[in-house]
C-alpha cells in the first residue's frame, strides 16, 4: 500500500461512503502495477463511474460473482473501507474451466481486438491460478513467472487489453501460447470431473 497516496484512498472512502465493502487489488500492492486498481462493493452503483486521476482503475459492482477476478480482488486485494467479502475460490476455478472452449473460440474467431487480447489473458492466469496457487498469479509479473516455469512464454502485447496491439499480432504472438494452456487445462478440466 506504500505505492498509494494515502490522500487518493481518502478521496475514494469519501466518494463511496454507502459502499459495503472497497479493495485495492493487483500490482498497485506490491509497487508492480502501472495502475492502481480500485473495486468498489455497493448496493446503488452510481450511472457513472467518476473518473480519478489518470492511474486509477476504479470498477464499481453490486456483488461479486464467483470468477477468478473476484478472488483476486478479495483474496489477495486489501480491504480500506467496509466489511471483508468472502468467496468460494474451488466453484470460481470451475467455473472458469467451464468457460475454457468459449474462451478458445473467442480466440480464434472474435472481431474485437480487446475480446481477442481478454480471452487468452483470462486463459493465462487461470493456468497461473491452478498452478501456483491464487498469490502466485495474482498480478501480471507473477502469472508470468509462474508460467515461464511451465516453460510458457507469456507476450507483452496481452498486458494491456484495453489498448491491445492488432488482431493478427495477437493471433500471430497468441496461437502458440492457447495451444499449450488448452492443453494444459483441458487435462485439468478432466481431472475435476468436467
Amino acid at each position: 500500500m506504500d505505492c498509494i497516496p494515502k490522500d487518493l484512498i481518502n478521496e475514494i472512502i469519501n466518494m463511496f461512503r454507502n459502499a459495503y465493502a472497497i479493495y485495492v487489488y493487483g500490482g498497485s500492492l506490491d509497487c508492480s502495477g502501472g495502475d492502481i486498481d480500485i473495486a468498489v462493493f455497493m448496493e446503488e452503483p452510481p450511472r457513472e463511474i467518476p473518473m480519478i486521476g489518470n492511474n486509477v482503475d476504479l470498477q464499481v459492482f453490486k456483488r461479486p460473482r464467483n470468477t477468478l477476478f473476484f478472488v483476486y480482488v478479495i483474496k489477495t486485494g486489501q480491504l480500506i473501507y467496509g466489511n471483508p467479502l468472502d468467496i468460494d475460490i474451488n466453484a470460481s476455478i470451475r467455473n472458469e474451466l467451464e468457460m475454457v472452449d468459449e474462451r478458445e473460440f473467442l480466440f480464434l474467431n472474435s472481431d474485437d481486438e480487446v475480446v481477442v487480447c481478454k480471452s487468452l489473458k483470462e486463459l493465462m492466469f487461470l493456468l497461473a491460478a491452478i498452478k501456483c496457487g491464487i498469490h502466485g498469479s495474482s498480478n501480471w509479473y507473477k502469472m508470468v513467472n509462474c508460467l515461464s516455469g511451465l516453460g510458457i512464454n507469456v507476450p507483452t502485447e496481452f498486458k494491456h487489453c484495453l489498448n491491445p496491439p492488432s488482431i493478427d499480432v495477437l493471433r500471430n504472438v497468441g496461437k502458440p501460447v492457447l495451444i499449450r494452456i488448452i492443453q494444459e487445462l483441458r487435462a485439468i478440466r478432466q481431472s475435476y470431473g468436467l
